[in-house]
């Protein structure tokens, strides 16, 4: 089996860099829990937040700089963006998965969480557990499965009372 990202933690525990093969090295900074720039080699994409909402996303490459809108839900999922006058709306399964083509700028997806480039799974808790959408389960077993607060099922999705 080939290797196809390799991942690093802060001090946080948060995912702080990822390096995919064949492509550019991803550093992530963090206000607190949520993800606010990311650096993808001579590219930036900037997180612009109020009150732990989502608002906007710019992303800068050399002397280009792109401004997208977004509307978003309690949740912080993605469901309307506008970049230079076009516009998407954005629509996802129960589960959190959504059509490629809708994406726009690498936003971030289901309560808005940012997807892995390489495998386009969502790395819940910090790169905790990654998240499978379209399978609707996660890649491994919940530690405080199965007869702890993560349920019976410990590859289900839901939210674990803390």
């Amino acid at each position: 089996m080939a290797l196809l990202c390799t991942y690093t933690y802060d001090p946080l525990d948060r995912v702080s860099t990822l390096n995919p093969l064949a492509q550019v090295l991803s550093s992530r900074f963090y206000n607190g829990e949520q993800l606010m720039t990311e650096l993808l080699g001579d590219r930036q994409r900037t997180c612009i937040r109020a009150g732990g909402q989502l608002l906007a996303q710019q992303s800068r490459e050399g002397e280009e700089v792109v401004t997208t809108m977004v509307a978003s839900d309690l949740h912080n999922s993605v469901l309307h963006a506008s970049e230079d006058g076009r516009q998407v709306d954005i629509a996802y399964t129960p589960f959190g998965h959504r059509q490629a083509e809708q994406a726009i700028a690498e936003l971030p997806g289901f309560n808005g969480e940012q997807p892995d480039l390489v495998t386009g799974h969502y790395l819940l808790g910090n790169g905790y557990r990654a998240y499978n959408p379209v399978l609707m389960r996660f890649n491994s077993p919940d530690s405080f499965s199965p007869f702890g607060d993560g349920g019976l099922n410990a590859y289900a999705y839901g939210l674990r009372k803390v």
